[in-house]
């Protein structure tokens, strides 16, 4: 069957879909942290973890499917990487 323009694969649904979860996840961090009383803060709390255990299924699923590839840094660029982040880390003792 051929695909109309409008069709959307199913790499595409669950690439919109783990968007769509870190965005919410971003936005109920913020929530819970400005909750205003703790009874709102547990049950913001419980929200933000079952959007952050969906995410990392979606996340899982796509690397599964080849969908979602990582590859290796070389050494150089992670020494780099480790050498900015404790400079860093240093300054802000």
């Amino acid at each position: 069957m051929s695909k109309s323009k409008n069709e959307y694969s199913e790499k595409d649904i669950a690439t919109n879909l783990l968007v769509t979860l870190k965005h919410m996840k971003y936005e109920y961090n913020t929530f819970t942290q400005e909750a205003s009383n703790e009874e709102l803060f547990k049950e913001i709390d419980a929200l933000y973890d079952c959007i952050s255990r969906q995410q990392r299924n979606v996340f899982d699923m796509m690397c599964a499917q080849g969908w979602y590839k990582m590859t290796a840094d070389s050494e150089k660029n992670i020494s780099k990487a480790y050498t900015k982040f404790s400079n860093s880390e240093s300054e802000l003792s």
